[in-house]
C-alpha cells in the first residue's frame, strides 16, 4: 500500500539493492539519527531565535523531550514511516529562511509537500510574511518533482501515477479512522453523525487560528518597530504552531503528533527556568496523555479505551495552547527587551 507521490519513491530505490531485513535495519538507523538531529536542530532554533539560554542540565532537557515523543517514535520505527524525516526537513526549511536562505528553505518545503500535500497549510506564514523567494523555491521543487517521473516512465504514465496518488490520498483521508482528529473528537463526544466534509471547516478554523496568531505577532512587532528578532520569532512560532496542530486538523496516524516536538522543547526549557510547580503539574499531565499511552504501562484494555477517547489529540491541543501561552506571556517580551 503506497500512498506517496511517484517522486518520493526515487529516494527509496537505493534500499532495493539490499535484502528486506538489511534495508529495514538501515532505515532503523536512518530514522534514529534523524530524531537525534531534529532535537539538536530544534534546540538551536530556540536558542538563536527565542533567546533560550544554555542550561547546565541541557542534556537532561533534551532527554525529557525525547521521552515525551518516544512512543510515537517507536510506532514510527515499527511502521517504517518517514514522518520524522519530514519534521527534520520542515525544521531545516524554516531554519534556512531564518538564515536568509529563502530559496533553499522553499526547496526543502517543496520536498515535504511532494510527500504529503496537506503541509501546504504552511504556505500561510510564507504568504503573510511575503517570503517570495521561499515561494519560488517551493514552486520550483513542485514542478521538478512532478516532472522527474516522466523522464523514466513517460509523460502519460507519469500523469496516470499522479492521478492514482491523488485518488489514494482522498480515499485514505475518507476512510482512515483518525481517532485523534478534531472531527473524530466531535463525533465521539458531541454528534456521531457529523459528515466527513466537516473536516474542511475544521481546517479552515485552524487557518483562522493561525491568522489570529499572526495578527497578534504583527501588532507586537509594529509596536516595537519591527526588530529582526521579533520578526524571526514570530515566523518560527507560526511555523511550529501549524506543524503541531496539523495532525488535529486531518485524520492521520498517531505518530504524526511527533511534530509537536519543538513546542514541547520550548515548554520544558521554560519550566526549567521558571520552576512554576502548578504549571509543571499541568505539563506533566499533558505530556503523559500525549506520550504515555503504552500497553506496557496501562494494559491493553485501558490503553485502547484512552486511545479511542482521543486523549492524544486532546493533550496535543493542550500542549499547543500551553506553548503559545508561554510564547505570548514570556518569550517575545524577553526578545523585545534584548539588547540589539
Amino acid at each position: 500500500y503506497y500512498k506517496y507521490s511517484p517522486f518520493v519513491l526515487f529516494f527509496f530505490f537505493p534500499y532495493c539493492i539490499f535484502p528486506f531485513e538489511i534495508a529495514a535495519i538501515i532505515h532503523f538507523f536512518v530514522l534514529s539519527a534523524v530524531i537525534i538531529y531534529v532535537l539538536i536542530l530544534a534546540r538551536d532554533i530556540l536558542r538563536n531565535y527565542f533567546l533560550i539560554q544554555t542550561q547546565s542540565k541541557e542534556n537532561l532537557i533534551l532527554s525529557l523531550v525525547f521521552i515525551c515523543v518516544l512512543l510515537h517514535f517507536v510506532k514510527e520505527l515499527h511502521l517504517g514511516n518517514i514522518n520524522v524525516v519530514l519534521l527534520l526537513l520542515l525544521c531545516l526549511s524554516v531554519y534556512s529562511i531564518l538564515k536568509k536562505r529563502d530559496f533553499l528553505g522553499g526547496l526543502l518545503f517543496g520536498v515535504v509537500v511532494l510527500t504529503k500535500p496537506f503541509f501546504l497549510i504552511l504556505l500561510l506564514p510564507l504568504l503573510f510574511r511575503k517570503k517570495w523567494f521561499a515561494l519560488t523555491g517551493l514552486a520550483g521543487a513542485l514542478v521538478l518533482g512532478s516532472l522527474v517521473p516522466s523522464i523514466f516512465f513517460g509523460f502519460q504514465k507519469s500523469i496516470d501515477l499522479h492521478t492514482v496518488w491523488i485518488k489514494t490520498m482522498f480515499l485514505h483521508n475518507a476512510f482512515y479512522p483518525g481517532r485523534q482528529s478534531v472531527q473524530c473528537l466531535i463525533q465521539y463526544y458531541v454528534n456521531p453523525n457529523v459528515p466527513n466534509e466537516f473536516q474542511y471547516l475544521i481546517i479552515a478554523c485552524g487557518a483562522l487560528l493561525f491568522f489570529g496568531l499572526f495578527l497578534v505577532n504583527r501588532s507586537f512587532e509594529k509596536a516595537n518597530g519591527n526588530p529582526v528578532q521579533l520578526l524571526n520569532a514570530g515566523l518560527t512560532i507560526e511555523w511550529f504552531f501549524l506543524i503541531a496542530v496539523l495532525p488535529n486538523l486531518v485524520k492521520t496516524d498517531s505518530e504524526h503528533f511527533m511534530s509537536t516536538l519543538p513546542l514541547i522543547l520550548l515548554i520544558i526549557y521554560y519550566l526549567s527556568e521558571k520552576k512554576n510547580y502548578w504549571l509543571i503539574l499541568v505539563a506533566f499531565i499533558l505530556f503523559f496523555l500525549y506520550g504515555g499511552n503504552s500497553t506496557d504501562l496501562l494494559g491493553k484494555t485501558l490503553s485502547e479505551r484512552l486511545f479511542n477517547m482521543g486523549l492524544i489529540g486532546i493533550s496535543n491541543m493542550g500542549i499547543i495552547a500551553l506553548a503559545l501561552w508561554i510564547y505570548l506571556k514570556d518569550t517575545r517580551i524577553r526578545i523585545s527587551h534584548a539588547p540589539g
